[in-house]
């Protein structure tokens, strides 16, 4: 005998919402569950990689049980898979909030490392704001307080330096609409700041005619032949200060 077909579909929802955590039900209205049963979930659905409906799980167990011995993972959960989902905004709170409430967790590492990471991700093209680029690095340096000669510090040293010479090419940028603009102490000043912040960054030249071009248009013409010189001399310092 044949089962009608709305017969089967009934059968089989009724198989579903028997199992733990199933049905179309939202986890958020589902009172009777455990800070266990919460924290299996997130797990569950972080090695399936879906990741929204894990970070669901980890944010109502941080929300239901504060005290648990799971919220600090939980909230380490909450905030990687928020950043896996392309949440940025709320990854980054979300990491904020676990270095601020677990400030000795042996997971702080990773998500300074993780945060650091996520910052760099949203940094904007050349002549926008550079806000995240300087918070990476930021971040990438109190990483770098809190582990010491892994492989993982180098990749944290390397980025760093990537950064670093995004944001002086930023301040070039910058230097040049100066001149175009007829801002010639202004750009003065400007390259000056950039050369004395950035020693480590090797690519120079650019700036450098650019100042000297800003010092002869003030009639500073003794300064505009001096002004490589000195520069080169600041690049001579050891780029292990990132550290």
């Amino acid at each position: 005998m044949l089962i009608p077909f709305r017969a089967w579909v009934a059968a089989a929802t009724i198989v579903i919402c028997l199992l733990p955590l199933g049905c179309s039900k939202k986890l958020a209205v589902q009172k009777n569950l455990s800070e266990s049963a919460l924290f299996a979930r997130g797990q569950q659905m972080e090695q399936q990689k879906k990741h929204r409906k894990a970070a669901e799980a980890f944010r109502l167990l941080v929300e239901r049980f504060p005290n648990s011995s799971m919220a600090p993972q939980s909230q380490f959960g909450l905030a990687s898979n928020l950043m896996k989902f392309k949440e940025n905004t709320e990854a980054e709170v979300a990491f904020d909030d676990f270095l601020r409430l677990y400030p000795a967790n042996p997971k702080v590492a990773d998500a300074l490392l993780l945060k650091g990471e996520l910052l760099r991700q949203q940094i904007l093209p050349l002549g926008r704001s550079q806000d995240k680029a300087r918070e990476s690095i930021e971040t990438y340096k109190q990483f770098l307080e809190k582990e010491k000669d892994t492989p993982r510090t180098e990749t944290a040293v390397l980025e760093i330096r990537k950064l670093r010479h995004h944001l002086f090419l930023h301040e070039e940028n910058i230097v040049s609409h100066l001149l175009s603009r007829k801002k010639y102490e202004s750009a003065e000043l400007r390259a000056k700041r950039v050369l004395e912040e950035y020693p480590d960054v090797t690519q120079t030249t650019k700036l450098q005619s650019m100042l000297a071009k800003a010092l002869q248009k003030q009639g500073k013409n003794d300064d505009a032949g001096q002004a490589p010189k000195s520069s080169d001399e600041k690049l001579q310092q050891d780029a292990s200060n990132l550290r």
